[in-house]
């Protein structure tokens, strides 16, 4: 049997299928990862768990505006640049509307534009882990300790 992880979005049988996102711990570094890919964003997602950051977890750009409207402003955005739904650029753009200042990070296969906008940064597939998990330090330090 598989229980949730702390945090994780999970369908809520009341709303629908709308996400809901369990409870935060006070002080954390909240990194919000969008990936239509469930293996791999499994795969990123243990590897910043294990560094300290609070991952919560999307399977498109949709989905991740509904967890930030649930939870307000996320540290930092890593998201694939093209997904069914919602794509990067798009996700990034509608977000930057409210917080202007989130980081991103796109992660893409393919060769992406310049025009990702402010604090974007790219990483093209294929990457270590310790790649992301060295870009998002870089981006915005060590994860902080939860209390």
């Amino acid at each position: 049997m598989r229980f949730p992880r702390f945090g994780a979005t999970q369908a809520d049988p009341s709303s629908e299928g709308r996400r809901v996102v369990g409870p935060i711990p006070p002080n954390a570094t909240v990194v919000l990862l969008v990936e239509d890919e469930p293996a791999v964003r499994g795969l990123f997602g243990l590897a910043l768990q294990r560094e300290g950051y609070h991952v919560l977890e999307a399977g498109h750009g949709a989905e991740a505006l509904e967890i930030v409207a649930q939870i307000g402003q996320v540290d930092l955005v890593v998201t694939d640049v093209m997904m069914p739904v919602m794509k990067g650029p798009e996700l990034a753009a509608r977000m930057r509307e409210q917080y202007p200042d989130i980081p991103f990070v796109f992660v893409s296969g393919y060769l992406v534009s310049d025009e990702l906008g402010p604090n974007a940064h790219v990483l093209a597939k294929p990457f270590l882990r310790g790649d992301l998990v060295t870009l998002v330090q870089d981006i915005i330090g060590p994860a902080r300790p939860t209390t």
